[in-house]
């Protein structure tokens, strides 16, 4: 590819672009513009980049697109990404655990611990690509908002429904509004399926007669979710009723990977293979 030159309005306008995605963007126009046999980049060759730039961002943030991004494999490179829901700034009504709570607990111990740069040490690839990074994710409640279904390490809220049918008036309203079908009604009175209920407030507020109390709340912790080739959700390992607990649990598993892996082995790969979770 020859030297291709910037008309200057295009040029104002990559100005305005992020500075982390500023140098991917140059390129993609100008290679863009180049296979077109041209050698000059117009404002409407950047217009149309951008709208297709647009399309493809889904409206992430800077800090998203960085770890989305190709790294050079070096020191400092980062190798984790810790997604959490935006329940606080939203004054989402199903928040069950003080996400920022949990995520800044999870935050220290990634720094703490040197994670990402032990993490780093393992890719003998030159650059850092996104599958190579461990994933986190906190939510709020059971909704899932971060994705934590497919992070490689989640923490999700949950409440413990307790029934006291004294007097209950058998409505079956709980059971109508649980969205997990985790309550049926036998003889005009609830039946409970622990395995299938998330842990959510649904229940508990449609009883007209008071008979659901929750549990205070706490996290569920989910390990070895991934996308890709052989997609696989994350799979229920416990709880935690603070934060200091669920750093114990996530640090000691992630240990576990970083001294039995197999080089450039995936998290999710290696949780579904030591642990047998299919």
């Amino acid at each position: 590819m020859g030297q291709v030159s910037w008309d200057s309005d295009a040029t104002a306008a990559l100005a305005k672009v992020p500075f982390l995605v500023r140098p991917l963007a140059r390129r993609k126009v100008e290679e863009r513009v180049a296979a077109q046999g041209r050698q000059r980049v117009l404002l409407s060759d950047f217009a149309e980049a951008e709208a297709r730039f647009r399309a493809v961002t889904g409206g992430r943030s800077d800090k998203e697109l960085q770890a989305l991004l190709p790294q050079d494999n070096r020191p400092g490179a980062g190798l984790t990404v810790l997604e959490a829901c935006r329940s606080e700034l939203s004054g989402c009504p199903n928040r069950l655990i003080d996400v920022e709570a949990w995520r800044q607990a999870l935050q220290e111990w990634l720094e703490r611990d040197q994670v990402s740069e032990r993490l780093r040490g393992r890719v003998s690839a030159p650059q850092v690509l996104y599958h190579h990074k461990l994933r986190l994710a906190v939510a709020g409640c059971p909704n899932g908002c971060s994705r934590p279904q497919i992070a490689d390490l989640a923490l999700v809220g949950c409440v413990r429904p307790e029934f006291y049918l004294d007097h209950c008036q058998g409505c079956g309203a709980c059971a109508r509004d649980c969205p997990d079908q985790a309550i049926t009604m036998v003889d005009d009175r609830p039946v409970w399926d622990e395995k299938a209920c998330q842990g959510c407030l649904a229940c508990s507020k449609a009883c007209p007669m008071e008979c659901i109390v929750t549990s205070v709340p706490a996290a569920r912790l989910l390990m070895g979710g991934k996308l890709g080739r052989h997609p696989h959700l994350a799979q229920a390992v416990g709880q935690a009723a603070e934060p200091a607990q669920a750093v114990g649990a996530c640090q000691a598993v992630v240990e576990d990977y970083l001294n039995t892996a197999n080089s450039d082995e995936r998290f999710a790969a290696w949780w579904t293979r030591t642990r047998g979770r299919e």
